[in-house]
């Protein structure tokens, strides 16, 4: 039996498990697990989770987001447990042209988007039960190299720790960029799916969940490591939101709401101009190694895309010729 662990217990790593064959002898590890408690260095459970087809995104990383989105649909109309909700997305642009816009030919109804919507707590705990009842193992680990799992006696090793990529020893990854992002989640009843990008930065996003809660973002500042939440930034999204939609968020006020919590949480990508996702296979100190990190607005867009492109590499790994003998 093929054996393969897989280094991350967010949406890339268990989406990568769902897709390996259902024949493999898989084990996820994370010093976070779906089901616990919010903490900061977990990202999966805090994201807005909208699919949204990132601009400027090379043809290789649009493919990987369409094939996301293709599955994401498929979901969310099977599995309403899921936490998958489809709805109708407006997103304004200030700024660009059509061509930014790479995807208008290619999804359901572009005139009006028709989306998916996540509620991640949700999602991540169905990914989990459904992952344990086909026989996968999750096991709790921190580590700082990847030569440290090798007891695990594995055959393919998957690198999908995210941002933790940067502080394993042996990976040397250099061109990961911080951003930070801060949101709210409130309660609140709302069926679409909106983003508003302006010029200068302005930045508006409100995601209706399954739930019954909503995601209201959001204030970026790329570079930045800092998790603090500001009362400014909080107040600075409301007022956008009244702004732009007050018919769906009326008062600037967030006493006139029943706000669950702030997010403010940072995540790491690969800029496309450092190459985008980092999607290859390498042998670090006699390990079989997938790398599967940096995708830019989440893992969600990514998810089950980035999940198949990593399965094709173990199947590479896996039907390699072995070398040939000295005579």
């Amino acid at each position: 039996m093929v054996a393969v662990t897989i280094l991350g217990a967010g949406v890339t790593g268990m989406t990568i498990a769902s897709q390996l064959p259902i024949s493999y002898d898989i084990t996820i590890l994370g010093e976070h697990l779906p089901g616990d408690p919010l903490h900061k260095d977990y990202t999966s459970p805090w994201a807005g989770a909208c699919w949204v087809g990132v601009p400027d995104s090379s043809p290789r990383d649009q493919k990987l987001q369409l094939e996301s989105y293709a599955t994401l649909w498929k979901l969310a109309g099977r599995f309403p447990d899921s936490g998958l909700r489809r709805t109708k997305m407006t997103e304004i642009f200030e700024y660009a042209s059509p061509d930014i816009i790479w995807y208008s030919s290619k999804i359901h109804g572009f005139r009006w988007l028709n989306n998916i919507v996540i509620s991640p707590p949700v999602f991540l705990a169905w990914m989990r039960s459904h992952l344990e009842a086909r026989g996968v193992k999750f096991r709790r680990i921190r580590v700082s190299s990847l030569g440290e799992l090798k007891e695990y006696g594995h055959d393919i090793l998957v690198n999908a720790s995210g941002a933790n990529t940067k502080h394993l020893a042996d990976v040397n990854e250099e061109n990961l960029v911080p951003y930070k992002l801060q949101s709210i989640l409130m309660k609140k009843d709302y069926d679409d799916c909106f983003i508003y990008r302006g010029n200068g930065g302005y930045y508006f996003n409100i995601f209706g969940r399954r739930d019954g809660t909503t995601y209201v973002g959001g204030i970026k500042n790329l570079g930045v490591t800092d998790r603090n939440v500001y009362e400014q930034d909080r107040q600075t999204i409301l007022d956008r939101g009244n702004a732009i939609l007050p018919s769906v968020l009326p008062y600037p006020e967030a006493s006139a709401y029943n706000i669950l919590y702030d997010i403010a949480t940072t995540y790491e990508f690969r800029p496309q101009e450092k190459g985008g996702v980092r999607i290859e296979k390498e042998v670090l100190n006699g390990q079989k190694v997938v790398h599967a990190y940096g995708q830019e607005a989440g893992g969600y867009c990514y998810s089950f895309g980035l999940a198949k492109a990593t399965v094709n590499l173990v199947a590479e790994f896996m039907f390699e010729l072995p070398p040939k003998g000295r005579l």
